[in-house]
């Protein structure tokens, strides 16, 4: 059985986002509820809804699906620059998903920055955690999402 679209655009998508200079090389896991904290920075990559389904002319689906893609780090020793590590961090995510080829090979129309979060570390931890949102649309035969419309 072929690899459904949605599936490819998912891997093509973590092969973006791994080996990051700011994030040590990592890569993204799929998925992983049980980051080691000794193995820090971590990115994290999950699916989430497909937020908008559109039946189009031409026999095509139009769907737009969100990705969470979740970092943590070690935060700095030095509590007055960990606004400033955080917006390094937020906007090395933002280039990597967004910048460069954003049809990911040619699998989606578009790949958008639509929000993100940033976890300070609270009494007892040293981390700092940034989670982004992004939306990949894309194109599927109507009824076939195993077959890219593109």
């Amino acid at each position: 059985m072929p690899t459904p679209i949605r599936e490819q655009i998912l891997v093509a998508l973590k092969d973006k986002l791994s080996g990051l200079a700011a994030f040590d090389g990592a890569v993204v896991q799929r998925s992983n509820r049980h980051i080691d904290g000794d193995n820090l920075p971590a990115i994290n990559m999950w699916d989430d809804t497909d937020a908008a389904i559109e039946q189009e002319q031409y026999g095509q689906t139009s769907v737009t699906t969100q990705v969470n893609v979740e970092t943590l780090h070690w935060a700095d020793t030095d509590h007055t620059q960990w606004s400033t590590q955080a917006n390094q961090l937020l906007a090395e995510l933002i280039l990597a998903g967004t910048g460069g080829d954003r049809t990911l090979g040619g699998l989606a129309d578009d790949v958008a920055y639509r929000g993100d979060a940033i976890d300070y570390p609270v009494d007892g931890s040293d981390m700092i955690g940034i989670a982004l949102v992004l939306e990949v649309r894309w194109r599927h035969d109507l009824g076939d999402p195993f077959t890219n419309s593109m």
